[in-house]
């Protein structure tokens, strides 16, 4: 996952502090229709924890220095 997916991703989500479940939800709104079937599950996991991993190490950094 680019980066400027994942802000643009964090954007529909709500921002930092969204969700798990809300980034999941803004990860599938931008998706195509292809991408939604089930021969397209494994890749589609691997890049929403992808994104998800960006959202977590963000929010850690954002906890750490307490901004």
């Amino acid at each position: 996952m680019l980066f400027s997916q994942y802000c643009r991703l964090e954007r529909y989500a709500g921002g930092l502090g969204c969700t798990d479940k809300e980034f999941i939800k803004a990860c599938r709104r931008v998706m195509v229709s292809k991408s939604l079937t089930r021969d397209s599950r494994d890749v589609r996991h691997a890049w929403i924890r992808l994104g998800l991993k960006h959202l977590h190490a963000n929010q850690d950094m954002i906890k750490q220095y307490r901004l």
